[in-house]
């Protein structure tokens, strides 16, 4: 089988429709079915079974097609390998960001490296920083930005620490809180818990929640709509201009409640050029 084989079938597994691969695969139709017809004749086996509603996979498909992506990665690490060795300035990096890190931090960081390294291709994934951290023990990513307290044997770089604040669309004090609407955004497991911490530490009575959102841009959306307030875990959220306000969250002690920043990588992975150039591209921005 041939490397275009493995894609086939990986572009197959993904659509589920012979017509839309075909065309993902810049092949034609018949060249395509063709192709299956060859691959199941080598094999021995049947892969795949056309019904009314599309592709469904045999058990033996599912098995081919688990080990077609193990191929595709492993050769796509041969090539990265190969690139980095040529002292990093050719190659693709795989990065993972947090939602906030790709609205605030990472156009300006991205550019800067890409005047220094050109030839480097950035795909970046964005998630919850703790899926990104497992991701990056599971060596799909290179290095990932991450936010709050995190557990990983991995090395990690702290890049900054910002204080959690409430954002509105008029001036309220903390005894307002338990009176008035929050909306509520998909943050980090820890953030929710240190949040449920600092509201306990003040107030007896539940928030009142009257809007969930799945982002902070999108909270931030409703807040301008005088919908209610919402606590932020960047302060990059807040800007004058566009007519908030923004209360800033101790706790009792008087210390800050705060949320870190970090860089996190495999120290292991330095002695590849392409991603030691990243990482000190990054520290040097910070």
């Amino acid at each position: 089988m041939r490397d275009f084989d493995w894609k086939i079938l990986m572009t197959l597994y993904n659509t589920k429709n012979i017509t839309r691969t075909a065309n993902l695969m810049f092949i034609t139709q018949p060249t395509l079915t063709r192709r299956l017809q060859q691959l199941e004749l080598e094999l021995d086996t049947t892969l795949l079974i056309r019904g009314s509603k599309g592709i469904v996979f045999t058990p033996n498909g599912e098995y081919v097609v688990q080990k077609a992506a193990e191929i595709l990665r492993a050769l796509d690490e041969i090539k990265d390998h190969i690139e980095q060795s040529e002292h990093g300035s050719r190659g693709t990096l795989k990065i993972g960001v947090p939602n906030s890190f790709m609205h605030f931090v990472i156009p300006a960081l991205v550019e800067k490296f890409s005047e220094k390294f050109p030839q480097i291709k950035l795909e970046l994934h964005t998630d919850l920083s703790s899926q990104l951290i497992k991701s990056l023990e599971a060596h799909e990513l290179h290095a990932c930005f991450a936010r709050g307290n995190i557990n990983t044997p991995l090395k990690k770089h702290l890049l900054s620490e910002d204080q959690i604040t409430i954002i509105s669309h008029r001036p309220i004090t903390l005894e307002d809180l338990p009176n008035l609407p929050q909306i509520e955004y998909a943050k980090e497991e820890t953030v929710v818990n240190a949040t449920a911490k600092w509201w306990n530490e003040n107030f007896d009575t539940p928030p009142n929640i009257k809007l969930k959102v799945n982002s902070g841009e999108a909270c931030l959306q409703m807040i301008k709509h005088k919908l209610g307030y919402g606590i932020f875990s960047d302060i990059k959220y807040f800007d004058p201009k566009d007519g908030l306000f923004s209360l800033p969250l101790t706790f009792k002690d008087g210390s800050k409640f705060t949320r870190k920043s970090w860089l996190v990588y495999n120290e292991n992975a330095l002695h590849y050029p392409l991603i030691s150039n990243f990482v000190t591209s990054v520290l040097e921005s910070y």
